[in-house]
């Protein structure tokens, strides 16, 4: 009998429908030949410092770094989590395995999830490896037939381990020593330090962007047309000397090229360029749309989603003719071309494309929308319908300039019937040899801030941080195969949000806008001589590449880390006096009774508080993360609670005696030992005065 596990309750229920004939137990799924098992992702997790020691230390008692002589695993603290253990453990002893199949998720995480419960299951039994591109009924029962060895793996196995090594090094090392350095409570991490640079130095641009007058000359008269020279304010003379020279003549249509061209379809999607895509054209978020895509692979709609390629593996022809036999309304044909078919900028996982399985249920708002993104973009590209795009270019003389202006109109729809573009064309029907007055005038305009960082911008950012608009596509993928990157398609969406979580960077709609906690990080960071930025941390990612190619142990990944901390760590340098007492702390605020510093901390009953570090001395201030405010019930989340005990205000959305909502901002007012809110101001009332201001 094979005892299969699986990554997530959702992959084993699917594979016991795949196969059939399964009973229901608590924990699994049992038939004649076999039992199939599940963890909820990461059952066991990477030991803590004290659990190396043997006993609870202040972070200042361990000297640094801390690296352990060999790293261990211990289950996670949830009951859920214990229970399913136990049941692994359980089936191992009183059925009948004589095999066990790992069947995490295709990846090098997935990987060592289920090699992480094996090892602990301290079984000689074979291990067998069922790799899934897809959730499919079709792929599941295919792939169940032609298990692997689970040894074929073992260089992904080494690269999840020498990533959880490496990640656990820097996070604990790094952030007791800056914290203990800085004295308050700074996570850092290999990703997260050049995802705050990166989006603290586009922050610090545009704070410090002096904006600068100039002119530009146009005319608006037969056709628009822009002279592009920028005239600063001092060259008034010259404005006006080529404005005059300008006008005096007339606008001659010199030459009109007219061309057809075939316009080919967008490439297929790698996981950052479809998150990317859902975030321009229907403003969702990328931790959104992640749950969305990761719902219909799960569902066996799209293959596996976490891949950094827009190509599929040339052996995949004939599985994409399968698929569109699935649709013979559409006038589709499968061509091996390069474009779409190329082994060479495939690594592990191909692009992400619809699957034989035709959508037979309603699925939600963004499902829909993710779908109909990876099916429409699918369609595009097998399309057997050529789009035509009629390009018009118009030169036109004016005096000694000549002005160039395009336009372009659809021939033939093709793939913009399923994926349509903006195609312009403002050109007025002219003839060569034409002309036609102008009249050109002085325009004042501003040179602008460059713009915040966005989702896509940020997404593209950490898939190669040195990629220029000279970048061919060739070298392009030859970074991905090196390990040019910071974190992975599989882990970016998590540790952005992390950043937000901490309180580093904020998120409004689509933009990242850096936090006082983030500049205070990368401050401390450059004052410590911690250069953690892109080129350190693709430095490392270039390393775990060569462990997934069996180039270098994960012995080696373990000591190029510990040399890189030594380095860090040596350095005597000093910021703050070090903050012995809460070193694991970070501050939240000073205390408006008695001025000492504010923590956030748990009740025993797990109730959320900001505490007073008084409290030995009888301060009684606390602010709960749930407090009322007449019938309402307010949340005070960190960020809240620091604005608050600055002595400021913060917007809150309230309920009124009559049911409606409104919104208020609301301010500390203490009365005696009691916390209590008074309104200081509304919405409208704060901007009216802003612009008046």
């Amino acid at each position: 009998m094979k005892l299969i596990i699986c990554e997530k309750p959702s992959l084993a229920l699917n594979i016991a429908k795949a196969l059939g004939k399964f009973d229901k137990k608590d924990g699994y799924f049992v038939s004649r030949d076999h039992i199939i098992t599940f963890a909820f992702g990461h059952l066991y997790t990477l030991k803590n410092v004290n659990d190396y020691l043997g006993s609870k230390k202040k972070w200042y008692e361990v000297p640094l770094p801390f690296v352990p002589k060999r790293f261990e695993f211990k289950p996670k603290e949830n009951e859920g989590v214990l229970k399913q253990i136990n049941t692994i453990e359980a089936i191992l002893k009183e059925k009948q395995i004589d095999e066990i199949v790992n069947c995490g998720d295709a990846d090098r995480e997935g990987q060592i999830i289920i090699d992480t419960i094996i090892g602990k299951l301290n079984t000689k039994l074979p291990v067998t490896r069922l790799w899934l591109p897809e959730q499919t009924m079709e792929t599941i029962r295919k792939e169940i037939e032609q298990l692997g060895d689970n040894l074929e793996y073992k260089n992904l196995q080494n690269e999840g381990y020498a990533r959880a090594y490496m990640d656990w090094l820097f996070g604990i090392n790094l952030t007791r020593y800056v914290s203990l350095k800085r004295g308050t409570l700074l996570r850092v991490g290999r990703v997260i330090i050049p995802i705050v640079k990166f989006i603290n130095d586009r922050d610090i641009e545009i704070r410090e962007f002096k904006s600068e007058k100039y002119y530009q000359l146009n005319s608006d008269t037969t056709v628009k047309l822009e002279l592009k020279r920028k005239f600063k304010a001092e060259e008034i003379k010259k404005l006006e000397a080529k404005r005059e020279y300008l006008n005096s003549n007339q606008a001659v249509v010199k030459e009109i090229k007219k061309d057809s061209v075939k316009k080919k379809p967008k490439k297929l999607f790698s996981l950052s360029k479809l998150q990317s895509e859902l975030s321009k054209v229907n403003k969702i978020n990328f931790q959104t749309s992640l749950k969305g895509i990761q719902s219909l692979y799960e569902k066996g709609y799209i293959t596996y989603p976490r891949t950094n390629t827009e190509f599929l593996s040339e052996n995949e022809v004939d599985k994409m003719r399968s698929i569109i036999k699935n649709y013979p309304e559409i006038n589709l044909k499968v061509k091996k071309v390069k474009s779409i078919f190329d082994d060479s900028k495939v690594e592990s996982h191909s692009a992400i494309t619809i699957t034989n399985k035709k959508l037979e249920e309603r699925l939600t708002g963004v499902e829909e929308k993710v779908y109909s993104a990876v099916f429409n973009r699918f369609i595009s590209n097998f399309l057997d319908e050529d789009t035509i795009i009629a390009k018009t270019i118009l030169k036109i003389e004016v005096g000694d300039e000549t002005f160039t202006l395009k336009g372009e109109v659809v021939e033939k729809e093709g793939f913009l019937k399923y994926e349509p573009q903006k195609i312009v064309d403002n050109l007025p029907k002219l003839d060569e040899n034409d002309t036609f007055k102008v009249d050109f005038k002085e325009i004042l305009k501003e040179t602008k801030a460059p713009a915040k960082i966005t989702e896509s911008s940020l997404s593209n950012y950490l898939k190669n941080p040195f990629k220029t608009e000279k970048t061919t596509e060739e070298e392009e993928y030859r970074a991905i195969l090196e390990g040019v990157e910071i974190g992975t398609e599989a882990t970016r969406t998590g540790i952005i949000e992390k950043c937000v979580k901490e309180g580093y960077i904020s998120q409004k709609g689509q933009n990242y806008s850096i936090e006082a906690l983030g500049e205070d990080l990368i401050q401390s960071l450059d004052r410590l001589n911690i250069d953690f930025y892109k080129e350190k941390t693709v430095e490392f990612s270039k390393l775990l590449k060569r462990v997934a190619r069996g180039n270098i142990s994960l012995d080696n990944i373990v000591e190029t880390t510990r040399d890189e901390l030594k380095k860090i760590i040596s350095q005597d340098i000093k910021i703050e006096q070090v903050v012995k007492d809460r070193p694991d702390k970070e501050k939240i605020g000073a205390c408006p009774k008695c001025g000492q510093n504010i923590y956030q901390g748990k009740t025993k009953t797990g109730k959320t508080n900001y505490y007073c570090n008084g409290y030995k001395q009888g301060c009684d201030f606390t602010l709960w993360e749930k407090m009322r405010y007449y019938q309402n019930e307010i949340k005070i989340t960190k960020t809240k609670a620091k604005s608050l005990l600055k002595g400021g205000d913060t917007k809150f959305k309230l309920v009124n005696k009559a049911g409606k909502d409104y919104e208020a901002f609301l301010k500390i007012k203490l009365n005696g030992k009691y916390v209590n809110f008074e309104i200081s101001g509304f919405p409208e009332t704060k901007e009216k005065s802003n612009k008046k201001a």
